[in-house]
């Protein structure tokens, strides 16, 4: 798989270099990918970041999974473009009212989506007792190799050129 790495919507499309991974534009993300992970923060700028003009971009192979929060994505753009078979799937554990009542909180919920590629799980990952163990586990043992003067899973920022 060829990994892309998105620009930020609507900035120059001149290609910025970090490491050995070089960002492109939001736009030619979206024409390329078949797969489009989304993990942003919501702010004004990302509030359906994937709409109908976004969609209409993008192959019918791609698959959208959003894990991001709710109102990122325009859900009733998708399932409109998943019904025109304009791109193949979309998996998300976010919807934009949270927690969603019924159909009338998202439109990913509605009859007019049964039978669409929707998947739609819980945005509790993090909260399972074997994850939040895990967690302690791992920061009790970051703290103490630090401590010990051998740090683990030290994360150095790229130096990045335009």
């Amino acid at each position: 798989m060829e990994v892309l790495i998105a620009s930020r919507k609507g900035t120059s499309s001149t290609p910025i270099i970090c490491s050995t991974s070089a960002r492109v534009s939001f736009e030619e993300v979206l024409k390329r990918a078949t797969v489009l992970f989304l993990s942003v923060p919501k702010t004004s700028e990302t509030i359906n970041l994937i709409s109908s003009p976004e969609l209409e971009t993008m192959s019918p192979k791609t698959v959208i999974i959003n894990i991001s929060r709710g109102g990122i994505v325009d859900e009733a753009a998708v399932v409109s473009a998943l019904k025109q078979g304009m791109i193949a799937g979309y998996g998300t554990d976010v919807t934009t009212i949270e927690p969603p009542n019924g159909s009338e909180d998202s439109p990913l919920l509605n009859t007019e989506a049964k039978g669409l590629n929707i998947t739609i799980s819980p945005h509790l990952a993090w909260a399972a007792s074997r994850t939040l163990r895990n967690l302690e586990r791992m920061l009790k043992e970051n703290v103490e190799l630090w401590i010990a003067g051998t740090p683990k899973d030290v994360i150095v920022p790229a130096s990045c050129e335009p």
